[in-house]
């Protein structure tokens, strides 16, 4: 019997969970006539769960040498999945995220290949860059709004909710090479933390977040945002990145990193409420 259980948690299901909703705001966001389209999105959603699933997969596929001294537990590491059944699901992912897109435009089919190969070649020859790797995970995660966009022929409003996505995953990712820094000291990854050390990365993170915070009301005064999104981002979203950028000055164990790691994650959902609320008005209402 396959290790089902073991496979979804090599997939990471939160994640692949917060991806697909990412892409159904994003579609939501670009159009007010979503039942024509209603079909192609959940096509998009499922399409761009399978890409970050086999994305996730595939990143510890090839650091399943590197776990078994910091993340002993996951599936790899622990002997529950074979490295070959592993290659096996994430090559089943990414081609059936492929297939589902091919179904909705050849725009989306570009973008979903565009994204796996982000994520593959992340996991392959970047992850031990400093920032390199970190910009290339936000640029692929980014790209789940315009995903959402193409699979209903518009991208109007998701070019603002692309660039914060891509500024929040990016100073996440730094926090997360910051957590994992002495596991990839010793395997000689080259990590902003790893390589020029922790107050390079706080000074990062805070430069991140600091632009984020900036860019924040930008889509309610340039990119024809309602009121409801200004006010959820700035009650919702603005107090996790000030209360996180100020504890990764402060925190410096691992398990209390990963907790700040965990707020961004979920507060990645107060931001997809955010956009949805707020999405532009129609034309012909605004």
């Amino acid at each position: 019997m396959l290790p089902i259980k073991s496979f979804i948690e090599l997939s990471r299901p939160r994640n692949v969970l917060i991806t697909g909703l990412a892409v159904i705001v994003g579609g939501i966001m670009a159009t007010w006539s979503i039942a024509g389209f209603a079909s192609h999105l959940g096509l998009a959603a499922i399409s761009a769960s399978l890409i970050a699933a086999g994305g996730n997969s595939y990143n510890d596929y090839c650091d399943r040498e590197l776990d078994r001294f910091q993340k002993a537990l996951r599936p790899l590491p622990a002997g529950r999945i074979s490295p070959k059944a592993a290659l096996v699901w994430t090559s089943f992912c990414f081609i059936g995220g492929m297939i589902l897109a091919s179904t909705i435009s050849v725009i989306a089919l570009l973008i979903c290949i565009t994204a796996m190969l982000l994520l593959i070649v992340y996991s392959r020859y970047l992850k031990g860059l400093p920032l390199a790797g970190n910009m290339v995970v936000a640029l692929a995660a980014a790209l789940a709004f315009i995903y959402g966009g193409a699979a209903v022929r518009s991208v109007r409003g998701v070019i603002w909710a692309a660039w914060l996505a891509f500024l929040f995953h990016l100073g996440r990712e730094i926090i997360k090479d910051l957590e994992d820094r002495e596991g990839d000291a010793a395997a000689g990854a080259k990590t902003l933390p790893a390589e020029y050390g922790v107050t390079a990365a706080r000074r990062g993170i805070t430069v991140v977040f600091l632009l984020l915070a900036m860019s924040l009301p930008l889509p309610y005064y340039l990119g024809g945002y309602q009121i409801g999104y200004l006010i959820a981002a700035l009650i919702g979203v603005l107090p996790a990145l000030v209360v996180t950028t100020t504890l990764a000055w402060i925190w410096s164990q691992p398990r209390q990193l990963h907790l700040l790691s965990s707020i961004l994650k979920w507060d990645m959902l107060v931001g997809l409420l955010a956009l949805y609320y707020g999405r532009p008005l129609p034309v012909w209402l605004a």
